[in-house]
Formats: C-alpha cells, structure tokens, sequence
C-alpha cells in the first residue's frame, strides 16, 4: 500500500505542483479507482457465472437456453408441449384410439392444471405488493383454466364415445363448476350430462 501511494505522490509531483491538491486527495481517488475494477470484476462475474463449474464438477447452467427452458416442449409445463399433446389426442380421437386419446388429454389437463395453480399462487403473492404482475399471473392463470377445462370436456366426451359415461360425469361437473353453467363450455357440459341421464332439467330450461 505504501509503495502505491509512494508512486502516486512521485507521479503527481511530476506534473507539476499545480495539482497539490490531488495529492491530499489521493486516497480517495485510489479508492474510487478500486471500486470501479471491484464493479467491473463484479460485473463481469455475474455474466459469465454460468460458465462456472458447481461442486460437482458441472456447469451451473450448461446450456444458456435453459434459461427458458419452461418453453421447450420438453418440459412437462410447457404450453408448447401441451399442445403438442392435445394435436396428438385429435389424431387418435379421429383414429378412433379412445384409450390413447384419453391418456394424452389427462397429460394435457394436467399440464394445464398445474400452470393455472402456480400462477394463481403467484397472483396471490404480488397481490397489493405489485398489483401489475399480480394481474399479469391471474390474467395467465386464467387462461390455463381455460385450456384446462376445455380439455376436461373433451376427454367426458372421449369417455362417452368410449362406452365410459360413468367416468365422464366427474369431469362435466367439474367443467361446470370452472366455467359456471351459463358459459358456453359449462353450458355444453350440462347438455353432455342431460344426454347420459345424469341430470333430467334442461339449462336453459
């Protein structure tokens, strides 16, 4: 430290005596210097820490796109992979593979149901901390309820055309339930009930 400031004072002297007062100054100065590279270095840190290698031996994040990786149809909460899976449950439906479209619209509502309650969870959190991502994350769990319920009606309705109307019931109600019985799907779902024997009254009636 001393050898730094010894240097310093020489070079300061150099330059003439017209900048004394830097020399009274001059920890402050060193001081504002080391920050700067503290901050760089910092900075620097914090972008390339995923190349770092963890404990074990392992990138912390080996590949940078994991950084979305909830958007890969991969991943189990993907919408993409929802979809995907929903397209796959048509196919089988109009191929008459009752049991593999039923299997894939149950992943399909699960997906959905899953996303629907994190982000109400969420929603619920920010709730008059941040009310716009408050509203955003109820504005998507809504969203997933609807793609959740209208894959619950489908699958009542897989069930049906499969000799199943006893497992169907479960699923309308919980369709009406979601939407409530004036909605459009809710409304369907209580014809679906009407047409099994389930319920006897029309709605509207």
């Amino acid at each position: 430290m001393e050898r730094v400031k010894k240097g310093f004072e020489d070079y300061l002297q150099m330059i003439g005596h017209g900048f004394d007062f830097l020399r009274r100054s001059w920890t402050r100065l060193f001081l504002g210097l080391f920050l700067g590279l503290a901050l760089g270095v910092g900075s620097g840190f914090w972008a390339t820490a995923q190349q770092l290698p963890s404990p074990s031996g392992q990138q912390l994040i080996p590949n940078p796109q994991q950084f979305r990786a909830l958007e890969q149809p991969s991943s189990t909460l993907s919408v993409l992979r929802a979809e995907q899976l929903a397209a796959e449950a048509d196919a089988a439906l109009q191929a008459q593979n009752y049991d593999r479209a039923a299997e894939l619209l149950q992943q399909v509502f699960d997906a959905y149901n899953q996303r629907s309650n994190y982000h109400q969870e969420l929603s619920r959190a920010f709730a008059g901390i941040q009310n716009r991502i408050s509203e955003e994350q109820r504005e998507l769990a809504r969203v997933a309820a609807q793609e959740r319920d209208q894959a619950a009606y489908d699958l009542a309705v897989v069930y049906r055309a499969s000799g199943r109307p006893e497992e169907a019931v479960g699923r309308l109600i919980q369709v009406i339930g979601s939407q409530g019985p004036t909605r459009e799907l809710g409304s369907q779902a209580y014809q679906q009930l009407l047409e099994i024997g389930f319920v006897s009254t029309p709605f509207p009636s």
